[in-house]
């Protein structure tokens, strides 16, 4: 593996952003051989598995290779892989203290971001206990965003696609999938509807479980509760993340991790 320290040192050397980016990029193909996945299309597969790397430059190579180091650092039990929404636990850092966690996720990830991190070192030489994932969101919003929303079908297929990868890579860890969270009404969300309604086929009762937590972030008339996002309503507040902490309890105490239900900030509402 290319050091971490050997890489930062030739970005001093760079002189200006484009030529940084050019060498962030040369260097993960160094590091990463053949395993490297262009972007290119396939009239056989859809997108959505076709593993390339994100090309959100704020969060990439850089958030992959500061999480290649963590994962080097001790033992890891508890692996959370996902997008931004995953990623968000970084704000609360006591959330899982004595959990020995590594969060994996990456804002604006699709399925194919996570597809190809995962075969570019993000989960090598680990054994954890438990791998949670979700993922999906991204591939979901509308056309205005910067991609066209993809097919239901093809993010469920992409999602299955990782889940065979975890279970090859992680003989020995306890995969659990979580539905995608609801986010507000409209397209959007029933995209999410449709893929959630899929998602239930992947578990297998043995390595791989599927829970739905959307019970969670949904009122009584199955709504979208909003006192837990953002104005967003896609992102999660501190109240969110606290209804979620408390959904995760069960499951984590069942291969003895811990959640600390404190990590949150000032209460604001009910969950």
């Amino acid at each position: 593996m290319f050091p971490v320290d050997s890489y930062m040192q030739i970005l001093q050397f760079s002189k200006t952003p484009n030529m940084k980016n050019a060498l962030r990029w040369m260097v993960l193909i160094v590091c990463f051989g053949s395993s490297w996945t262009l972007p290119v299309s396939s009239g056989a597969q859809p997108s959505t598995v076709i593993a390339v790397p994100s090309p959100l430059k704020k969060f990439m190579p850089s958030l992959h290779l500061e999480k290649l180091k963590e994962a080097k650092e001790g033992t890891i039990d508890f692996v959370m892989i996902g997008d931004s929404i995953t990623h968000a636990w970084s704000k609360y850092p006591e959330a899982f203290a004595g959990s020995n966690a590594l969060n994996l996720g990456v804002p604006g990830d699709r399925t194919q971001n996570v597809l190809w991190r995962i075969r570019n070192g993000a989960i090598d030489g680990l054994s954890p206990k438990l791998v949670t994932l979700m993922i999906g969101t991204n591939n979901l919003h509308d056309a205005h965003k910067a991609y066209p929303p993809d097919d239901p079908k093809d993010i469920f297929f992409g999602v299955q696609v990782i889940v065979n990868e975890l279970q090859q890579r992680l003989p020995d860890s306890q995969v659990v999938i979580f539905s995608i969270f609801p986010r507000k009404p409209g397209p959007a969300n029933e995209r999410v509807k449709a893929v959630n309604a899929m998602l239930p086929q992947l578990a297998d009762g043995k390595r791989t479980d599927h829970i739905n937590l959307n019970r969670f972030f949904s009122t009584e008339k199955g709504q979208i509760n909003r006192t837990l996002y953002k104005n967003d309503l896609l992102h999660l507040n501190d109240d969110g993340y606290r209804a979620w902490a408390t959904a995760l309890k069960p499951l984590l105490e069942k291969y003895g991790l811990r959640v600390n239900l404190n990590s949150f900030g000032k209460r604001l509402a009910p969950p």
